[in-house]
């Protein structure tokens, strides 16, 4: 077949006619070679597609090393892994390498596979695997190998004997040089058995943080504010707040502080430092800082001064001074709260300067957040500032409910990149048994912002749920539709056109009506009649527990707001002034309904640790550190002892 192949495009030739490539046979693909002494993440890609090939094709590929290919003559075509292969393929060495480039190339005897890969484990978001890369562009992009979400049952490897793949050419870097997206509260809370699937996920899904970088608050850190010695031996570094000075905050116009900052980056393990303040207000009222600020000139609530000038004056001086010494260190700093939109007198941000843009896109379902984000990023562009993605698309304010918004991180991170944006990560949730197409959609736009949207979304529900995609896409759609509906219902109890965990802890009723969640019911009871057992089943069942647990949930919140009114402290779910009632019946029966409920969950945060489902960790953190005590409220109002199960300590025994 080769040979004709040859001989017709000779003939062509002869006649002046420039033949366009024609598509491979992967069934002519028979092995993969690569070295005996190949990097981990190039062993790793190797054994990926030998195992996604072979499952595509029905049949194995057998895997040989470098020596055992250049010493017999072997027939059929090979994928080349890793750069000693892809130099035996090309007859060269293929770098040197960019960071995170990587290579598809077909040559007469196969495709190569390669990239800038570096030691250490595969699973790694920090090791650079650009063999990986290209391994997983091949499967997933034009194979249709999907991974929707961690575990086996996650991941869809369709079987086509007859699949074939073009003739490559392509040699390129991410568009973002940092995706990234955390599943949840820290993992010591998970099984060991989900942080290794969350781990491949994320590989597989060509996720990645290898330019190391931390924009986090730093001065906790930088000031050793574990203790207060740093405030004993130099009160004067910190802000003066009526007329004292105090932590968490500092004075940005100290040169001791500045000059600590400029060490605090040089000598970082990063090469992005941190160098943002502390959370929350306490700013310095000194009179250098203030006279930094711009009379009139608010902040996002309105009332306070906006910081941008002064925050960004001591960023830049810390970074110009950085660079001076280590033109390849940088400084990553927040866009955040008080100096979260662009600066006045300031023109130009230090080239080494990283902006973290925080923000959430579901918020643009309101058309002020969605104006307001373009005029800051409108402003922080003529800085020249390098942005940078900081979201939340799966935060704790959601509580592992159905909050989906696909439609607002598609066309989000696609506007981003158009705009400058370099790098996205943020805040995501165990939880894909609800936010399952949030997911698809935010790891196909991390790895290429610039795709063609258009049937993004019925790629998902298509190869996801197969002969119930219909039922499955309506379900979803259920929620989504309902929060684009009622979005405007929110409270407003902090004057912020954005997502304020104030403005929705008391209005979940509003956002997502018992009306939507029958609605949801209904497509979901028709998905599970009609799917055939085996793999879709199991997701339409894994998609069942999730919407359970959001019906538990939203009765469960509501629940907790009417105590409130009735007179039981639970937590701050109503607005000030809000009319209370005396009806000791009423609340009686509510606080045993409320118990129950909170037993019910407490069981299905328990019941799929190892399975993506409802985050065990975001509860156990909260009972760890005394926050959001409305289950332990509930108990103490009806006098039962009862201990939780959900404690790092007890969730670490029972792994």
């Amino acid at each position: 077949m080769a040979i004709l192949r040859l001989v017709v495009c000779v003939i062509l030739l002869y006649f002046g006619i420039v033949p366009v490539p024609a598509d491979e046979a992967l069934l002519d693909y028979v092995r993969v070679v690569v070295a005996d002494d190949a990097l981990p993440v190039q062993k790793e890609a190797a054994e990926e597609l030998a195992h996604y090939v072979g499952g595509v094709t029905n049949r194995e590929l057998e895997t040989v090393s470098v020596a055992q290919f250049s010493l017999s003559k072997m027939t059929g075509k090979s994928f080349f892994v890793g750069d000693k292969a892809a130099a035996l393929a090309l007859g060269r060495d293929a770098g040197p390498w960019e960071m995170e480039e990587y290579l598809l190339k077909t040559v007469p005897g196969g495709l190569v596979l390669a990239g800038h890969d570096g030691p250490g484990s595969p699973l790694s978001a920090n090791v650079p695997m650009g063999s990986m890369l290209a391994t997983y562009t091949l499967l997933d992009d034009y194979l249709g190998v999907h991974w929707f979400w961690p575990g086996e049952f996650g991941e869809s490897v369709p079987k086509n004997p007859e699949a074939t793949i073009p003739d490559f050419d392509i040699r390129k870097t991410p568009a973002f040089e940092i995706r990234s997206v955390s599943l949840g509260y820290p993992g010591i809370y998970h099984t060991e058995i989900f942080n290794e699937e969350a781990r491949k996920w994320a590989r597989r899904n060509r996720l990645a943080w290898v330019r190391s970088a931390v924009f986090g608050h730093s001065w906790f850190d930088a000031f050793n504010l574990r203790n207060d010695e740093t405030f004993k031996a130099h009160p004067e570094w910190f802000a003066l707040v009526n007329g004292k000075r105090r932590p968490p905050q500092m004075c940005t116009t100290n040169l001791e502080v500045i000059n600590r900052m400029v060490d605090h980056v040089l000598k970082g393990k990063q090469q992005i430092m941190h160098i943002s303040p502390s959370d929350g207000g306490g700013f310095c009222q000194c009179d250098n800082c203030t006279a930094l600020d711009v009379p009139g000139v608010l902040s996002y609530d309105g009332k306070t001064t906006q910081l941008s000038d002064r925050i960004f004056t001591y960023a830049n001086e810390v970074a110009r001074r950085v660079g001076e010494v280590n033109p390849d260190k940088a400084c990553g700093m927040f866009a955040y709260t008080y100096y979260n939109k662009p600066p006045v007198k300031i023109t130009n941000l230090e080239p080494n300067l990283y902006l973290s843009f925080v923000y959430q896109s579901a918020a643009h379902r309101d058309s002020e957040n969605l104006a307001e984000w373009r005029e800051k990023v409108a402003g922080w562009k003529k800085t020249g500032a390098k942005m940078v993605v900081r979201e939340g698309w799966g935060n704790h304010y959601y509580h592992d409910m159905h909050f989906l918004h696909y439609d607002q991180i598609i066309r989000n991170l696609a506007e981003a990149y158009d705009q400058g944006f370099v790098a996205a990560y943020g805040e995501g949730s165990k939880n894909f048994s609800a936010m399952a197409p949030n997911y698809w959609a935010l790891t196909r736009m991390l790895w290429d912002p610039s795709r063609d949207t258009d049937g993004l979304m019925d790629e998902f529900f298509k190869s996801a749920y197969g002969p119930v995609a219909t039922e499955m896409e309506a379900f979803f759609e259920s929620y989504n539709q309902a929060l684009n509906d009622n979005w405007s219902k929110r409270d407003r109890r902090i004057d912020t056109s954005g997502i304020a965990y104030a403005n929705v802890i008391g209005a979940w009723r509003r956002l997502i009506p018992e009306s939507a969640v029958a609605e949801a019911e209904k497509h979901l009871a028709k998905a599970e009649a009609k799917v055939p057992n085996g793999e879709y089943a199991d997701r339409i069942g894994f998609h069942r527990h999730g919407h359970n647990y959001t019906k538990l949930m939203l009765e469960l919140l509501e629940a907790y707001r009417q105590l409130e009114l009735l007179g039981v402290k639970v937590g701050s779910f109503n607005p000030t002034g809000t009319p209370k009632r005396d009806d000791p019946a009423a609340r009686d029966a509510l606080l045993k309904r409320a118990y129950q409920l909170g037993e019910q969950r407490e069981e299905m945060l328990l019941q799929y640790r190892d399975r993506a489902g409802p985050d065990e960790g975001l509860y156990a953190f909260t009972n760890d550190r005394g926050l959001r005590p409305w289950h332990r409220k509930v108990k103490e109002a009806l006098g039962i002892d009862k201990e939780t199960a959900l404690t790092k300590e007890k969730l670490s025994a029972a792994k």
